[in-house]
């Protein structure tokens, strides 16, 4: 064993770390060592966007694809002959698939380096929409959706897990300008389907979809860096551990226990998925407004998506992040009582309230994450990004059946109720206790 001394004065990059000022880096085995100096070099600035920008692009290929699928799902409804019930079933299924499979993806890339497998991804979701276009029946076409749910899981876990590697103190930022893209993708693809699918029809449009992602995965594959896990890379003890075992091994720290179980409760009342499928509803069953006004609402409320993150991760790099997704979650509860309380307002009333509620949930997500990345060692990055993700994932499939049956019994009112206390309960949690990191983490 032997420590690397910084030169007084400066700080010197160990790997993608940064070792304090006039200080020492923590201590390595001459394996690890020899594996940082050889394999990493410092990133530059240059490098740092170059490859926020791939990955970026990459997050917004897997949105393209969530964002497109439910434009056809009522087109395939009576073609293939199955009701709501079953399609609840399908989504449910692949939600549940999806997420669980983002659990092994921090072990995968000790063996086989992230952007390998990132390239593959991006080939799988153009496989899947393309299986998708070929389907002819609703046991097909669940395979079909599921294949792609599987395909594009190693995404979230192993680009967070990277970004928050080479942006460090600045990781906030990189991780909104992910979510912030993807999101654009969310926007900005279901106008370009609808245009295809009054052209040529919804399986010429999918395999129209599957190009630009098969495009994206040779920009991953030709642009990013070969890079292994960081502790494979390290070659530290952990690489021994059976894969369950990687897997809960960032777990062992309390406060990414405390953050696990918090961003679990907070998933209710996410706005990518959750929030934003129960805002229509309220629009439309609940206040009843005509198709117009409920397009004008939903479409401002859904602009925040891109908005929202970029704010809300820029914002973290500069206050104690814990404290500020405190604040945002107390935001967050004031929103959703408010908008309730003008359900029956005019619409230029309802309208200014959705955007600002928009703003505040869109914007939990990178903040999270970024705070896992405060948290975690570099050696279990990919660990813990994909147990964060697995366990929120598997979490946020349950709480739509929550919301429904608590809507179906009691109302809208009562449902963004319990929205609201999620908030509530989230915003004590990361207000209260320690949540400051060692500066040689960051």
């Amino acid at each position: 064993m032997r420590e690397l001394p910084a030169p007084g004065g400066r700080v010197e990059p160990l790997g993608n770390r940064r070792v304090p000022v006039g200080g020492r880096a923590p201590i390595a085995t001459e394996s690890a060592v020899a594996a940082l100096e050889t394999t990493a070099a410092p990133i530059t600035v240059a490098d740092r966007r170059s490859r926020l920008g791939i990955l970026t692009t990459a997050h917004m290929m897997t949105h393209m694809r969530a964002a497109v699928l439910p434009l056809i799902y009522p087109l395939l409804m009576p073609a293939m002959g199955f009701g709501y019930v079953q399609l609840g079933l399908m989504l449910s299924i692949t939600r549940v698939v999806g997420g669980l499979m983002q659990g092994i993806w921090g072990s995968v890339a000790r063996k086989i380096p992230a952007q390998r497998l990132i390239a593959g991804e991006q080939v799988g979701v153009a496989m899947g929409l393309a299986v998708t276009a070929a389907s002819h029946s609703y046991g097909e076409l669940t395979a079909a959706v599921t294949f792609g749910q599987v395909a594009q899981s190693p995404h979230h876990p192993l680009a967070s897990a990277m970004l928050s590697r080479w942006f460090g103190k600045e990781r906030g930022h990189a991780l909104a300008v992910h979510f912030s893209g993807a999101n654009l993708a969310t926007v900005i693809s279901p106008l370009i389907a609808t245009f295809l699918l009054a052209r040529w029809g919804w399986r010429d449009a999918l395999y129209v979809f599957a190009v630009p992602a098969l495009a994206c995965s040779a920009l991953v594959l030709f642009r990013l860096p070969v890079e292994r896990g960081a502790a494979a890379a390290a070659g530290t003890p952990h690489e021994r551990r059976a894969p369950l075992a990687e897997l809960l091994a960032p777990l062992r720290e309390p406060l990414v226990r405390r953050l696990v179980y918090t961003a679990s409760i907070t998933a209710g009342g996410k706005g990518m998925g959750i929030v934003q499928t129960f805002i229509p509803l309220l629009l439309v069953e609940g206040l009843h407004l005509p198709t117009a006004q409920t397009g004008l609402l939903f479409t401002c409320f859904t602009a925040t998506s891109v908005a929202g993150p970029y704010l809300a991760g820029r914002l973290s790099d500069r206050f104690p992040r814990a404290r500020f997704l405190s604040a945002m979650l107390a935001a967050s509860a004031v929103c959703a009582a408010g908008t309730v309380a003008l359900l029956h307002a005019s619409l230029w009333l309802l309208m200014p309230a959705l955007v600002v509620f928009g703003l505040f949930i869109y914007g939990l997500s990178p903040v999270e994450q970024a705070i896992l990345g405060d948290l975690t060692e570099e050696s279990l990055s990919e660990q813990a990004y994909s147990a964060f993700y697995a366990i929120t994932f598997a979490t946020s499939a349950v709480w739509p059946l929550i919301l429904t049956a608590v809507l179906a019994r009691w109302g809208f009112q009562a449902a963004f109720g319990l929205i609201g206390l999620t908030y509530v309960v989230g915003m004590f949690m990361y207000g209260r206790g320690d949540w400051s990191v060692p500066e040689a983490r960051l």
